[in-house]
């Protein structure tokens, strides 16, 4: 009993610690380049491949400026924030926390699996309207690389703000350019 007591705050302690330095660490300048070449490189490589499969649409999506505010305080909330709190923080040890490349990327790759089966789960639970979208191999390849760039992001920058906003903008972007507001039905 004495053994599961310590297990268990020791794990309370790390989710403490994870959340705090994550929360707290300022973003460099270096930080937010490295975001903004990440997610240009996901653009370039997702959007390519969206339209040629007609999983993207180029179409401006049908909403008033208050509504467009709401949707992208929404978007930060969840997915942005809370995924990544999860997704990242919680789950992915901070660059704080000494480990090898080869040791965090072992834990990462199957945490990043879970972030790309969690959509599809997502869908057939929480939101059916979405389960042809987040089934979608397009959809989920272009989920795998988001998380792909959040990881990277993190582990370099250590700021859950980085990678909130990093998933905040690729959301946006698809919701109000791309397609994604008919295609999740929200309109």
């Amino acid at each position: 009993m004495q053994y599961l007591r310590l297990r268990a705050y020791i794990a309370l302690r790390l989710t403490l610690h994870r959340l705090r330095q994550a929360a707290t660490t300022r973003p460099q300048p270096r930080d937010w380049l490295l975001a903004a070449g990440l997610t240009a490189a996901l653009g370039l490589v997702v959007v390519p491949l969206g339209l040629g499969s007609h999983f993207l649409s180029p179409t401006l999506a049908n909403v008033t400026w208050g509504e467009g505010l709401l949707l992208a305080v929404r978007v930060l909330l969840v997915p942005a924030l809370l995924e990544e709190g999860f997704w990242r923080v919680l789950l992915l040890p901070h660059p704080t926390e000494i480990m090898s490349d080869r040791k965090r990327w072992r834990m990462g790759l199957p945490i990043l699996g879970l972030f790309v089966v969690m959509h599809p789960l997502n869908a057939m639970t929480l939101y059916p309207m979405a389960f042809a979208t987040f089934t979608n191999p397009v959809f989920l390849l272009s989920a795998a690389l988001l998380g792909l760039i959040c990881t990277i992001a993190y582990w370099q920058s250590g700021s859950w703000w980085v990678v909130a906003t990093m998933h905040w903008l690729v959301v946006m972007a698809w919701l109000l350019f791309l397609g994604g507001y008919s295609a999740l039905r929200l309109g």
